[in-house]
């Protein structure tokens, strides 16, 4: 069931739409609604009234008891001395001072008023215009009446759409906008109001100062009779007042503002108006359906600023791809490892093992591409004499660690003495990749506080940490694998890097070991990789597909180039068949290598699948028709 509302061209007049299944409910739902706020609308409007009369009744009550004390004051004062005339002086003294102590009275009482209305706004309350005309008429001005008049209409109109909105309608929005700049202009107004009738309150302040030190010099009997004649005037005046304006107030309230009507009430309907079309509009909500994907598709691959094809990065970065990581997932990795170790439930163990995959599932499609990175990087390598290597990568949560740490696995296996360093020493993972302590290592090495072959963390280190003899000895060749970690944490990593210490600590581990792998930071976000990538053999880069953009990418291979850095080529990591054409046919449901026998058979590509890549193909020739 709902109800909408809609105003009836520009009259004042509103239609109440209810829909329901039941037609008598329709009717009473429509007519119900119209009741309730009708009545609301009476009630918010003569809950203002009732709340200036009560303000008038309490002043009239304190007034009633102030005149009754000044009456019973002049009689006894009277009765206890007689008779005592005044004389004109005193008369016409006493006269000014009453005129000027009325007028300040009258200004306090304005003052109060005003006071009380400003309460009221900074509540956001609408002040109703007959209010306004009746009790304070000769307060607030035509412009403060205007300024309420427009308060009071955006205040119903938002009450109105609150029946169908929320509060975050744009309307509803813009209204409320209104009503606190309208609140503002109202404030403002009444303040100014206020600051002239202070300022005429203070001259009436010194007038009365200046009587009342002439009265004083008055015989002391008449001067006392004066003053208590004097109060008992004000008092009266007051008394007065208040009470013309209570009775005001009582009239008002007796009248009942309603300023809602219902107009003609709702009839129960003969026939339905939107009987369904069940067929119909599931036809054309799957049309509009593929209509919105195909464009959503296209706009999202055209704004996509990343690189998905390896000729793309080869062309844009001008450094040849030396390496390609399919993406999964750590559920499906988790999947195989409990296969083999179908007692390992913790969490966190299974974590640390995904990221060794080369070592926990060497038989995977995944440990495959990492062997097929290392006789790439081996074959570089040994083109351009280089032994020390830095990976870096342009954001961080790229997969530069899993990289390095698996390459170094696979190294290690060939037989080769390879030296892994943990360089990134503000946030380091390979210390916690390997279960192993991170302290003392690089950092303390650099400070002068150890020598790097004291720190050096070998399998024996790797068996009495997270990895126990059983994970040792599940591939061969760990033995040839040393880690250097971290090490204290300095506050100034950058300085420490660019040490002289630094470059005598990588000559001396270059003609110790036949690999020396640096994991560094992120490029864009440290300075440490391209003071590292200026001292050492090789950079390389890795990519996460989609990740980053190719602006990124870019700066990235500028900043090495500035410093001289040798990049040696780019790792795509995390390589998807959605992203990349590269893979659009590489299947790996189960993640088993070449010459395994496959458990679940390949499953075809959908026509939602096909689709879409021949959407990429098209997108893809029409950019290079344009840079073209």
């Amino acid at each position: 069931d709902q109800v909408e509302t809609k105003q009836e061209g520009v009259t004042n007049i509103i239609n109440i739409m209810a829909t329901s299944e039941d037609p008598k409910l329709a009717q009473k739902l429509a007519n119900t609604v119209a009741e309730v706020y009708r009545d609301q609308n009476t009630k918010e409007r003569n809950k203002r009234i009732i709340e200036g009369r009560v303000f008038i009744e309490q002043q009239l009550g304190l007034a009633k008891e102030n005149l009754k004390e000044a009456e019973e004051k002049v009689k006894e004062y009277r009765e206890e001395n007689k008779f005592i005339s005044i004389d004109s002086e005193t008369g016409i003294t006493l006269n000014q001072l009453t005129q000027i102590e009325t007028a300040h009275e009258s200004l306090k009482r304005t003052i109060e008023e005003i006071d009380s209305i400003l309460k009221r706004l900074k509540k956001e309350e609408a002040i109703p215009e007959k209010d306004i005309k009746g009790i304070y008429a000769d307060k607030v001005g035509p412009i403060f009446a205007r300024l309420n008049s427009q308060l009071v209409d955006l205040t119903l109109e938002r009450d109105t759409l609150l029946l169908n909105f929320t509060k975050e309608h744009p309307r509803l929005k813009e209204i409320k906008t209104k009503i606190s700049e309208t609140i503002r202009n109202m404030i403002a107004e009444l303040s100014d109001q206020k600051k002239t009738l202070e300022g005429r309150k203070d001259n009436l302040a010194g007038d009365l100062g200046r009587l009342r030190s002439k009265f004083s010099a008055l015989p002391e009997k008449g001067l006392i009779l004066a003053r208590l004649q004097h109060d008992l005037t004000v008092k009266s005046q007051t008394f007065s007042l208040l009470e013309s304006k209570y009775q005001e107030a009582l009239i008002k309230e007796a009248e009942k503002v309603e300023e809602v009507s219902i107009v003609k009430p709702a009839i129960e309907p003969a026939s339905p108006i939107n009987p369904p079309h069940v067929y119909t509009t599931s036809f054309i909500g799957v049309i509009i359906g593929l209509i919105i994907g195909l464009i959503m598709a296209f706009v999202f691959e055209t704004l996509d600023t990343s690189i998905g094809a390896i000729e793309e990065v080869e062309s844009f970065l001008k450094v040849p791809v030396i390496g390609i990581i399919p993406h999964v997932g750590f559920e499906e990795i988790k999947d195989i490892l409990l296969e083999k170790y179908p007692d390992r439930k913790d969490e966190d163990i299974l974590r640390r093992n995904a990221r060794l995959v080369t070592h926990y599932a060497p038989k995977s499609t995944l440990a495959e591409s990492y062997r097929t990175l290392r006789t790439n990087i081996q074959f570089i390598s040994l083109k351009n004499e280089a032994k020390t290597l830095l990976f870096t990568s342009s954001s961080p949560m790229e997969g530069k660690t899993t990289t390095v740490v698996n390459l170094a696995m696979t190294m290690a296996q060939t037989g080769k003495r390879v030296l892994l360093v943990e360089s990134d020493i503000r946030k380091p993972m390979v210390s916690r990749t390997f279960g192993i302590d991170r302290e003392p290592g690089l950092t303390d090495v650099l400070l002068g506080n150890y020598e790097w072959r004291d720190i050096i963390r070998t399998v024996t280190d790797i068996m009495t940490g997270k990895m126990g003899m059983e994970d040792i000895m599940l591939t061969p060749g760990i033995d040839n694998l040393n880690i250097i970690t971290s090490g204290t944490i300095p506050p100034n990593p950058s300085e420490l890097l660019s040490s002289q210490r630094m470059e005598e600590f990588i000559s001396q581990v270059r003609e110790e070991y036949e690999v020396v792998l640096f994991d560094s930071t992120p490029t864009l976000t440290a300075a440490d990789s391209i003071i590292m990538g200026s001292k050492l053999d090789g950079v390389i880069i890795v990519y996460q597909v989609g990740k980053v953009g190719r602006g990124a990418l870019r700066r990235t291979k500028v900043q090495l180039d500035n410093v001289n850095a040798k990049v040696l080529g780019v790792i795509l990591n995390g390589l998807k068949a959605e992203i990349s054409p590269d893979f659009s046919d590489f299947r790996y449901d189960r993640y088993y290598s070449y010459g395994e026998e496959e458990k679940t058979p390949s499953k075809p590509k959908s026509w939602y699948q096909r689709a879409k890549q021949k959407l990429r193909d098209v997108i893809r020739d029409i950019k290079t028709i344009i840079q073209g």
